[in-house]
């Protein structure tokens, strides 16, 4: 097949939903398909890359960090990918279209398929379809509703990553439209990310990975670090991220003396990611609303212990009590009292997760097994 990839957000931009992008693209080009990925150039990085299979274009617009990107920066690619792609796809020709996101990806699939009769499917990351994170989207998907709607009708499939997204899909398409939405999980790169215990130290260390921003809720990680370093400061606490609330945090952790407990690293390489895992006991997630996190899979992979807010998907992840926990919404408190559980019932005993469970948890989610659902449906869709 030759599949077309829309996604304003490719690593290095953005987040899960590139890295989620990349995988499903190099991976369906070492199966033999010529994959093209269309997504936004930003300094430093190659117009046009070419591996194999794979070709990667992208394409200079409004981008202005590698983190977020305004509504106007999202925009400007929907312009620039339209413009070009009424002219690349003139000469080059392809069986379907990959949109990531029902907007904008979606937005530059349907004029696609409008003009060039090319079916598209739609990739949701959670947020995009109404009324998921109805607080911060709320205005935005009242502005698109029926546009939204459109796009997901017109698609050939809309694939969904966790149960509560599919139930969400379902009841905003209605009953007639259901068996076009697919429930495929995220994956992860079990080559990469596997636990190496031996990276550990004598240190409770806690790690914290994500954009700072205020959907992920990072002050309320502060805040539950400051209780807790009350009972025990023989701690290491690595922030892994960037975003518009750093310069806050930094502030929090400077008015509170915790420089000496708290490191921030920014963003960093898969490479040091996975060392960063890989000599944590624990990893904390207090974000308000997620897809399915990729930080999650791959902080699990590497062996942490997770302590989580009741996010999408969590509890197919989790296996309470022996891989990590559930805590609520905003709760430092409830943070804090885990991380002392954590500290004295498993810490001072040299806990490691227990093999059936990161087998069970490898084998579902590894890319290798991911992908090949989406190569079924798409094989489907074109006729192959």
């Amino acid at each position: 097949m030759k599949i077309l990839v829309l996604n304003y957000e490719y690593p290095p931009l953005g987040g899960g939903a590139g890295v989620i992008t990349q995988n499903i693209a190099e991976r369906m080009a070492e199966l033999g398909h010529q994959v093209t990925v269309i997504t936004t150039w930003f300094h430093g990085e190659e117009e046009t890359e070419k591996r194999g299979n794979l070709t990667i274009i992208r394409l200079k617009s409004k981008r202005q960090h590698t983190h977020k990107s305004s509504v106007s920066e999202m925009l400007s690619w929907i312009k620039y990918s339209n413009s070009f792609l009424n002219n690349y796809c003139r000469k080059e020709t392809f069986d379907m279209c990959f949109a990531n996101f029902a907007i904008p990806g979606g937005i530059v699939a349907i004029n696609l398929k409008r003009k060039f009769g090319l079916k598209y499917t739609i990739i949701s990351h959670g947020h995009d379809i109404p009324w998921r994170f109805p607080k911060q989207m709320r205005f935005f998907h009242m502005a698109t509703y029926f546009r939204i709607k459109k796009i997901c009708i017109e698609s050939e499939a809309n694939f969904m990553q966790t149960a509560e997204m599919m139930q969400n899909i379902n009841k905003f398409l209605g009953k007639n439209y259901a068996y076009k939405n697919v429930l495929i999980p995220n994956g992860m790169d079990i080559n990469l990310f596997k636990p190496d215990y031996s990276k550990r130290n004598n240190k409770f260390k806690i790690v914290y990975t994500g954009r700072l921003v205020e959907q992920k809720d990072p002050l309320t990680f502060l805040n539950a670090i400051k209780l807790y370093a009350r009972k025990n400061r023989d701690l290491e606490v690595c922030i892994l991220g960037d975003g518009v609330l750093l310069g806050k945090m930094k502030e929090f952790v400077n008015a509170d003396k915790l420089n000496d407990i708290i490191k921030f690293y920014g963003w960093v390489s898969k490479p040091e990611m996975v060392k960063q895992y890989q000599s944590a006991h624990v990893s904390v997630v207090t974000s308000v609303f997620e897809g399915m996190s990729i930080s999650v899979l791959e902080s699990l992979a590497c062996g942490c212990f997770l302590i989580s807010t009741p996010i999408d998907g969590i509890n197919e992840v989790i296996t309470s009590g022996e891989n990590g926990v559930i805590v609520d919404f905003h709760s430092a408190e409830d943070i804090a009292h885990q991380l002392d559980s954590y500290y004295n019932e498993r810490f001072l005993k040299n806990y490691t997760i227990p093999e059936p469970v990161m087998s069970k948890l490898i084998t579902r989610y590894d890319w290798n097994n991911i992908v090949p659902q989406y190569e079924k449906v798409f094989k489907n869709i074109v006729g192959a």
